[in-house]
């Protein structure tokens, strides 16, 4: 299971590895671009396994990380939980 204690971060994964890339670290720019062009995709997820996956801010979700991944850009696969979605009443 998870430690409740986890902090929460919103990411992106790479379909290919399912690494999870935090949005809130200054070096996801350097995998995350945005052309607002591109509809209706306008972000790219350039990942260090050398996918790529184009997305919009809907498929962007909050990630339970562990501590050490918070310092990262990143949280690979071993290091993360996916937030469970909860209904509204």
């Amino acid at each position: 299971m998870y430690a409740p204690s986890m902090p929460v971060r919103v990411g992106i994964m790479c379909e290919r590895c399912e690494r999870i890339h935090l949005l809130v670290h200054p070096d996801s720019a350097q995998r995350i671009q945005f052309n607002s062009t591109a509809d209706p995709h306008p972000y790219l997820l350039k990942c260090s396994c050398k996918a790529e996956r184009h997305f919009d801010r809907t498929q962007l979700l909050p990630y339970m990380v562990a501590e050490r991944s918070c310092d990262s850009a990143y949280a690979d696969r071993d290091d993360y939980y996916a937030v469970p979605h909860q209904k509204s009443k």
